[in-house]
């Protein structure tokens, strides 16, 4: 999809910006004057996108349909932004999935594409985008999660993507300052971006139920800390103290409670397939 184009416009490349979060941060970008590129899976939110975002009448926005997991994404990503004459200013990694349940209880494949998409997809698009980044004078913005500072029982590998992200993020950020790029990371807490997440949220109770927010409350909170060049962007009063007893509770303490909170993980079966949380492979 194309439409035209202001030549003064600032461009930020999304990935799975087509729902949920992603969609949020579209809509807050082209808000605040920015032209946005976005890279989703060609579904029905997809097939919606430009209807959702009509309100803002969005004159600078260009959408790619891609699977970020296929051989050669990135490449396709980087001659699309070259066909469509787009240099980026400021680039968001928001495509990712989580699962929760027993370790066993999910597959090795869905595990690796998991990794694959919340990590290397990220830092290869960082790594290629940097020429462009460094002309501009930009920004990124990476989401990870509350959870990357609290390794969860029953989510194992997802919280271990997201403190990859958080950690990548905090050290790129200190390099990226002699380019001057600034590097910022989302941690927001538990969001509801689809049916699945509003079932596993009523399973978890009444004390998650205090936490949970919505794309449209945080997009805009995340923007600003992108624009503003902060560190970390985390959304939330609530959300940033549990952060802060977390670091000051001793570890063996904090991880007994946090296997107990999430002990509801613990199932007989393995979940159904669609109790994926997909924010760019389905959803």
């Amino acid at each position: 999809m194309s439409s035209s184009t202001s030549p003064t416009a600032e461009w930020v490349l999304i990935t799975g910006g087509s729902h949920g979060i992603g969609l949020a941060l579209a809509a807050e970008c082209l808000r605040q004057g920015l032209g946005v590129a976005t890279v989703a899976l060609d579904d029905e939110h997809y097939a919606r996108l430009p209807m959702s975002l009509r309100p803002l009448i969005p004159t600078n926005l260009r959408t790619l349909s891609l699977d970020l997991t296929e051989d050669g994404a990135i490449d396709r990503i980087l001659e699309w932004l070259n066909r469509e004459g787009i240099t980026v200013s400021y680039l968001i990694n928001n495509a990712g999935f989580g699962r929760g349940g027993l370790f066993e209880h999910t597959c090795w494949k869905e595990y690796r594409t998991m990794m694959l998409l919340n990590n290397q997809v990220m830092v290869e698009l960082t790594y290629r985008l940097l020429p462009q980044l460094r002309e501009c004078g930009g920004g990124i913005l990476n989401l990870s999660s509350m959870e990357a500072t609290l390794p969860l029982p029953y989510k194992t590998v997802y919280t271990g993507t997201k403190a990859f992200v958080y950690n990548f993020s905090l050290a790129l950020r200190e390099e990226f300052r002699h380019h001057g790029v600034s590097v910022s990371v989302l941690c927001p807490g538990p969001v509801i971006t689809n049916a699945d997440g509003l079932r596993r949220l009523e399973a978890q109770g009444w004390r998650a139920k205090l936490l949970v927010t919505t794309p449209s409350a945080i997009a805009p909170q995340a923007i600003r800390g992108m624009l503003d060049g902060r560190a970390v962007v985390v959304p939330g009063i609530l959300t940033r103290m549990l952060i802060l007893a977390g670091y000051l509770t001793p570890r063996h303490l904090r991880m007994r409670v946090l296997e107990k909170l999430f002990s509801r993980y613990r199932e007989p079966e393995p979940p159904a397939p669609e109790a994926l949380e997909v924010r760019q492979l389905k959803p």
